[in-house]
Order: structure tokens, then C-alpha cells, then sequence
């Protein structure tokens, strides 16, 4: 049985989806409609009880949490691909920043959002928002220097660390706040993307 991904265009759903197409795998795609806490209405529910994306399916299994359907899929069929070996020394740092750009970028990146346009006026707050810039600055910070002149993460070239944290930098710009962004940065952005897999997927 086909896996099946329920995706919202822009959403944490492009981090697996990604990773399906650079795996070169097949699946089936349901696209739902934004609407905050009721996205797919109650059908979807039965998939995800909050209504969130992404979830996936396969066969009787079904699993949500972006970073963890990406670990699924290259686990059960990545066959080595977009992940180091478990006994190389690249797998700590490579788990570091696969969960890095949920764990540390996305709250925060996500928290600017809400206070430059998602809130209403009134429920803006001046301080948080300057909190939430200088928490993204430090943690992009982290990422420049340990990206220092690699092209990628890891030495070895593009793996799921560059989708998870990928997916993130386009948050940032989602957030209308790319001004974050370095040079180094938007360097990095651009050679991420620059991939048959991002060509499509954008575009889903």
C-alpha cells in the first residue's frame, strides 16, 4: 500500500514531502485547506484529531510530527540515503540539527509571526516580538558558524539535517523577516534549493 501525506502548502508538511522526492518514492498526496484548527474538516479529524498537518499514513499506521515522518520514511525506506550511518561521525551532528530546526528555529521563528501580523493589534506585544528577533539571530548565528564554507550541513554532502533546517529558513522568510538572513545564509538557502525535488515540491 502507497504511503499517503496530508500536506497544507508552506506548512511543516514540506519537510517529508521533501524528503519523498528526494528519495525518489511513491505516494499519494492530500492537499487540505488552511483554516486554522479545522483544516480538512471532520474527515480529517479522524486522521489528525487536531486538525493539523503534516500526518501520514501507511497501511494501518498512522503518525504525525514533521522531524518524526521524516525519520520514519528514510528509516523504513531510505535505504541509507539522507542520513549518515549510524556509526559515522557525522550522526550526532546530524541529529543535532535535523531536530535543530524544530526545536530551536521554528518556536521562535513561528512566535515572530504571531506578533508582526497573525495577532490582532492589541494582543501584539513590542517585547516579545524583540525576543523572539534576537533568539532566531543567535540561532542562525549557530547555524553560520557551523556551517563556515561547507555547501551543506554535513562534509558528506545534503541529508535531511539541510531539509529540516531548510524548511525552517523558508518560515523566516514566510514571517517577512528575511532581513535575519546573512549573506552566508541566503548562500546556503539558495544551494538547498537549488534541486529538482525543491522545484516541485514549491509548487505543491
Amino acid at each position: 500500500m502507497t504511503m499517503k501525506l496530508y500536506h497544507i502548502s508552506s506548512s511543516r508538511s514540506v519537510r517529508p514531502l521533501w524528503v519523498l522526492e528526494e528519495l525518489g518514492l511513491d505516494y499519494d498526496l492530500e492537499t487540505l485547506d488552511l483554516k486554522f484548527g479545522s483544516s480538512g474538516g471532520e474527515n480529517y479529524k479522524k486522521i489528525h484529531p487536531y486538525n493539523k498537518v503534516p500526518a501520514l499514513t501507511d497501511g494501518d499506521m498512522t503518525m504525525y510530527e514533521s522531524v518524526a515522518i521524516m525519520q520514519y520514511i528514510m528509516g523504513k525506506y531510505g535505504h541509507g540515503h539522507l542520513s549518515p550511518k549510524t556509526d559515522s561521525l557525522e550522526y550526532g551532528p546530524y541529529l543535532q540539527w535535523l531536530h535543530f530546526g524544530e526545536s530551536s528555529l521554528a518556536p521562535n521563528i513561528v512566535t515572530l509571526m504571531y506578533q508582526l501580523y497573525l495577532f490582532k493589534e492589541e494582543q501584539r506585544s513590542e517585547d516579545i516580538k524583540s525576543h523572539a528577533k534576537r533568539e532566531i539571530s543567535k540561532y542562525l548565528k549557530m547555524l553560520e558558524d557551523y556551517l563556515g564554507d561547507k555547501d551543506y550541513i554535513l562534509e558528506s554532502g545534503f541529508s535531511a539535517a539541510d531539509i529540516s533546517v531548510g524548511y525552517s529558513l523558508l518560515l523566516l522568510r514566510l514571517a517577512q523577516a528575511k532581513d535575519l538572513m546573512t549573506p552566508r545564509l541566503d548562500k546556503y538557502w539558495k544551494t538547498i534549493t537549488d534541486r529538482p525535488s525543491w522545484e516541485k515540491i514549491s509548487k505543491l
